[in-house]
């Protein structure tokens, strides 16, 4: 099998495999709101916010598990027609997931281990995520494919780093032992700068047009093909 062929499996299988984390999570506390036993600690917390909680879920849920597909060149390739179905709903739905999320972050009561350095950090992650779809979509639309990609691959990074934060937050409990707020934000914050770095990396790496070939990357990348 040439890299192509099992890139086109790899990366949507990458994909969902991080983004089941969250989809799991959300799942449980979707149990939890609609009347099922408490699953996750801090469901009075949660339930102090059920729509912007419901909303959060359902955008991170359709975002990662769709989202995972749109990066695969060969299936990309020959659903043209799926992918840009795909996306038209994939825009709103990540722009759902970045907004609520800067809500709860504001507005829904902390954690116990919640300081003001993370509340800090998830409000700029929040807005980063939706500045890249919104680029990302305004590119599609001058036809310029490869910003396109980069700022979706952008935003999509940072809307799967609870994914990633699952790895990290588990590396400071096998060393140090139970989070604290220091850990938390230390943890959480590593995951997405994580994200970004791999994304970035991939972006420079192999710049590629929606049909999936190459094509000059963004203002101030260079190719290394």
């Amino acid at each position: 099998m040439n890299s192509s062929a099992r890139s086109n499996w790899l990366i949507p299988t990458g994909l969902l495999v991080l983004a089941a984390v969250p989809v799991v999570a959300g799942g449980l506390r979707l149990t939890e709101l609609a009347g099922g036993g408490q699953v996750l600690p801090d469901g009075e917390r949660i339930g102090s916010a059920p729509v912007p909680v419901i909303l959060h879920i359902v955008g991170v849920t359709v975002y990662g598990i769709l989202g995972a597909f749109q990066f695969a060149p060969g299936f990309r390739r020959r659903r043209r027609g799926w992918h840009r179905a795909a996306g038209r709903l994939l825009v709103p739905c990540g722009l759902l997931a970045a907004l609520s999320g800067l809500w709860l972050t504001l507005f829904m009561p902390r954690a116990a281990i919640d300081g003001d350095v993370l509340a800090v950090i998830r409000v700029v992650v929040s807005v980063a995520m939706a500045g890249c779809l919104v680029l990302g979509f305004v590119a599609v639309r001058r036809r310029d494919f490869a910003r396109h990609r980069a700022w979706m691959i952008r935003g999509y990074a940072i809307g799967m780093g609870a994914g990633t934060q699952a790895f990290t937050a588990a590396a400071w409990v096998a060393v140090a032992g139970p989070l604290t707020m220091s850990g938390k934000t230390g943890t959480m914050t590593a995951a997405w700068l994580i994200n970004v770095v791999v994304a970035e990396w991939i972006i420079r790496r192999r710049p590629v047009t929606a049909l999936g070939r190459p094509a000059p990357a963004p203002a101030g990348i260079a190719p290394s093909m």
